[in-house]
């Protein structure tokens, strides 16, 4: 029996998840494409398909339980959910090619996939993302993304959530609006920005070309954009995407993902929802490579200012 279980480290709180049996994946015949129309995980296609993950990190077919085995010892079964969604039947397609409408609905589907998991009351936090190229670990050339469901919030994003649920109790306002309202003074790290949306580079980046892509008004959840603000935050994923292989003059890895609010949490509607869009590229030659500093404590050392990526970006998108 493979052992599938997430462990507490007491000293910072994270969870880790411990996965076996994804060290039984077999390596992909590149002559076959597993989520092709006709295949057995994909007999047939005619909108954006959730299928289960064959060698899942997570899993509801086990008992979620808790166990606390001293002062140190904190861990958990295995428990939540890993699915692929499969964007189209064309194989050589790509999500940038995708029509306004297809992209709509995928994520209208990562709509109702939040509405669906988020029934299951162990589940804490639902992500959408996608990885692209295999500089960030995409092993199927066939467009397709993913979404995992944690039985906890991840450990970054619970950081930020913490923040900001403390922000509101103090202030009654949201952090995020604030954050958005001081960034358009200069407006010197926004890379495009209208009536809807506002994208830029955050004062934070960690990676040169690190994208987050936010809705104007406080939206706490993908359900509660209007069509013309979904509309137009997938525009701009695209139009981003696009530009970042302009200027690295390359069709580039990166990673899209959807934050929102967390689920069967108290507070969670203090979150405002934004996409993330990063690539490890770091210039048209060279990839981000995280070094002891990183790997050790964390700490990222990046070589391109904020300011200088969105300005490269900005001269391409507005």
């Amino acid at each position: 029996m493979t052992t599938r279980e997430i462990r507490r480290n007491p000293f910072t709180g994270e969870w880790i998840i411990y996965s076996e049996i994804r060290q039984e994946r077999p390596d992909r015949e590149k002559v076959f494409c597993p989520l092709c129309t006709g295949s057995e995980e994909v007999p047939t296609f005619a909108k954006p398909t959730r299928i289960p993950n064959k060698y899942p990190a997570l899993s509801t077919d086990i008992e979620f339980k808790k166990y606390k085995l001293g002062d140190f010892h904190e861990k958990m079964n295995g428990y939540g959910n890993c699915e692929l969604l499969v964007y189209t039947d064309i194989h050589n397609a790509k999500f940038i090619d995708l029509s306004v409408e297809e992209i709509k609905k995928i994520l209208e589907t990562w709509i109702q996939a939040t509405k669906t998991l988020s029934q299951d009351t162990s589940i804490k936090y639902i992500l959408p993302f996608e990885n692209y190229g295999t500089n960030v670990g995409a092993t199927i050339l066939h467009p397709h993304g993913q979404i995992y469901a944690f039985p906890f919030i991840p450990n970054s994003i619970k950081g930020e959530f913490d923040t900001i649920v403390v922000y509101r109790k103090k202030n009654n306002q949201c952090m995020i609006c604030n954050y958005l309202e001081q960034e358009q003074v200069k407006a010197e790290r926004i890379i495009f920005e209208n009536q809807h949306i506002i994208a830029l580079i955050p004062y934070y980046a960690k990676y040169a070309y690190d994208a987050i892509i936010y809705p104007r008004r406080h939206i706490s959840y993908l359900h509660q954009c209007t069509r013309i603000e979904m509309d137009a935050m997938i525009a701009v994923v695209i139009e981003t995407i696009k530009a970042m292989n302009e200027i690295l003059e390359k069709d580039i890895s990166y990673s899209l993902s959807l934050h929102q609010g967390p689920v069967n949490t108290p507070g969670s509607m203090a979150s405002h929802m934004y996409f993330k869009l990063h690539t490890p590229q770091r210039n048209p030659h060279s990839m981000k490579l995280l070094g002891a500093v990183e790997t050790s404590c964390e700490t990222y050392i990046n070589g391109t200012l904020p300011e200088t990526a969105a300005a490269q970006l900005r001269k391409i998108l507005m």
